[in-house]
């Protein structure tokens, strides 16, 4: 009997923990979605690149641009299957826009979070010689 109730007890602490620490999505977040083409250096692996926005690039986005968070993506299935894209997730229109008045158009905001980031889009432009972008950002109704 003891056996039981541990195991149930068991399941239910971790199913709460999963539950509680399950990431949402709420109203009016920004999901700013960017497929890349990218010509990468000759000495440069795909791996090589994405351990690279993985590890390092979008842990600094999300250091130096508060309000946001910057995913990377590999495309596994359909029309973008083995590229990658991003996803930069703003807490709201007005944390965007904060950075990104408008369309292509930046903030002094971004432009003093982009300054933080010299060093490490110094080392983005070793892996990369060209790049191309196409992005549209979500709104969560």
């Amino acid at each position: 009997m003891k056996t039981k109730f541990l195991l149930l007890l068991v399941f239910l602490l971790g199913f709460s923990i999963t539950r509680s620490n399950a990431q949402t999505l709420q109203k009016g977040t920004v999901l700013g979605i960017h497929t890349f083409s990218f010509t990468l250096n000759p000495d440069v692996t795909m791996n090589q690149f994405l351990d690279f926005m993985m590890n390092k690039y979008a842990p600094a986005s999300d250091e130096n641009f508060p309000g946001t968070k910057m995913y990377i993506l590999s495309g596994d299935r359909g029309e973008k299957k083995n590229k990658m894209a991003v996803m930069n997730v703003f807490e709201s229109v007005e944390v965007r826009d904060k950075y990104y008045p408008a369309t292509d158009e930046s903030s002094p905001e971004y432009d003093a979070a982009a300054a933080k980031m010299t060093a490490i889009q110094e080392e983005l432009n070793k892996f990369v010689i060209d790049y191309t972008r196409v992005y549209t950002d979500w709104v969560i109704k």
